[in-house]
């Protein structure tokens, strides 16, 4: 029998992968862009964007 999961979502539906990856991200302090899919943007236009929208410089 499976057991039951808490989940972070806001509406209590269970955790997708992307889910999960993006929870995971932040718990551990990751503070920057993430995907629709829960993984760090860190090059391209999309990081960015993001990047100046957040107010941060980019190195």
């Amino acid at each position: 029998m499976a057991r039951h999961i808490p989940s972070r979502r806001v509406d209590g539906r269970s955790e997708t992968p992307a889910d999960t990856r993006f929870f995971d991200q932040r718990a551990t302090g990751y503070p920057g862009p993430l995907d629709q899919d829960g993984h760090p943007v860190t090059t391209g236009l999309a990081a960015e964007i993001l990047t100046r929208l957040a107010g941060k410089e980019q190195s």
